[in-house]
């Protein structure tokens, strides 16, 4: 499971960061000057500009990178974990 789960989350992470710089070359391109550099420092802003000019197919996939990546960290720890039960504390 640990494999699976460090796998998903480079997926995830690596999708994420490709949609993040999408959004914002978009935002700017968009003479959105102030939405692209609120999402450069506030990822989330991002997010809520893709909404917002109704790039919700964007949206929707860097919110799916962002459920794989958690998916991901969950079972690459539960692994972890699994493999090692002293890493817990008592």
């Amino acid at each position: 499971m640990t494999a699976i789960g460090g796998i998903l989350t480079a997926v995830g992470g690596i999708g994420s960061l490709v949609i993040w710089i999408m959004a914002i070359v978009k935002a700017f391109k968009a003479k959105d000057t102030v939405w692209g550099v609120l999402s450069i420092f506030l990822p989330i802003c991002a997010l809520i500009w893709l909404f917002m000019k109704k790039q919700t197919k964007l949206a929707v996939y860097w919110i799916v990178a962002i459920v794989l990546y958690i998916i991901g960290f969950v079972l690459a720890a539960g692994g972890a974990v699994a493999a090692n039960p002293d890493l817990l504390i008592q």
